[in-house]
């Protein structure tokens, strides 16, 4: 986006409320009649919030606006039901690593009233949508991975359960706020530990073979945006830790984690006296 501000364009940045969302009146309000594209997390990659997407076009509509609707669905696909049609999506991107597929490849929904234009140009053999010799290896690998995905109501139930007992084991230790909204996707939980430095307890519990993130891997060692943006303070956002958990995390893990915490708590909290 600020690609697009640099080549002229008018791109308008709209706050989020306090859980991560982008407040629905929000959206209402910034879409104009000259409105040409709304883009969107359907999942925020570090708190785990929900954007509700049927707003979005309900907003392209009340401004009689010509907008695409471009959604990121990288922390969503394959954990939420997204149905483009059922939506109104008309692009949608996804990426392999974050369903157990291979790194460095994604998928681009596009839907028949969006129109691709190339960004690098040669050989037309690619639909004429990028020159070179597509990455057959890494396509099977994110096929492989899409037919691999389990039922999601039945997972996302299990990962609800997980969550809720490690904020459970996470919640009974002293200095611990929870950052990730209650209804917030099960499969992300963002909390800080207070006073601890967040690169200083992500280096305590690696070397307990636990390997949490400070926030978002695009914005390695920044202060995050995001949390700023939601309203927390700098407090809990210099020791914000961000959990993902997968279709392979077990209540030992969360055991282990809680553990770590609670020994790093007490372990660099001595430290600092």
């Amino acid at each position: 986006m600020r690609q697009l501000e640099k080549e002229g364009f008018e791109v308008v940045f709209l706050t989020p409320d306090a859980d991560g969302r982008v407040p629905e009146e929000a959206v209402l309000k910034a879409v104009t009649g000259d409105t040409i594209l709304i883009s969107v997390m359907a999942v925020n990659n570090e708190l785990g919030s929900i954007q509700p997407i049927e707003v979005l076009k309900k907003a392209v509509k009340r401004a009689g606006a010509p907008a695409l609707v471009h959604v990121d669905g990288v922390q969503a696909y394959g954990k939420l039901p997204l149905r483009p049609e059922k939506l109104g999506i008309d692009l949608l991107t996804v990426s392999g690593h974050k369903i157990h597929g291979p790194k460095g490849v994604g998928a681009l929904y596009v839907s028949k009233n969006a129109r691709i234009l190339p960004r690098t140009f040669g050989g037309g053999q690619e639909r004429e949508l990028r020159p070179g010799t597509e990455a057959a290896p890494l396509i099977a690998g994110l096929g492989a991975a899409v037919e691999e995905l389990p039922d999601w109501r039945q997972a996302y139930s299990r990962m609800e359960k997980l969550r809720d007992y490690t904020l459970q084991k996470l919640s009974g230790l002293e200095g611990v706020e929870v950052n990730s909204p209650v209804e917030g996707l099960p499969y992300l939980l963002n909390f800080s530990a207070l006073g601890i430095r967040s690169e200083t307890m992500l280096h305590f519990l690696a070397q307990r073979g636990i390997y949490v993130s400070s926030g978002s891997a695009c914005a390695k060692g920044k202060q995050s945006h995001v949390l700023k943006a939601a309203g927390l303070p700098d407090s809990r956002i210099s020791s914000a830790i961000r959990v993902s958990f997968s279709r392979e995390s077990t209540k030992r893990d969360a055991d282990a984690l809680a553990e770590g915490v609670r020994e790093g708590l007490a372990c660099l909290a001595r430290a600092r006296r």
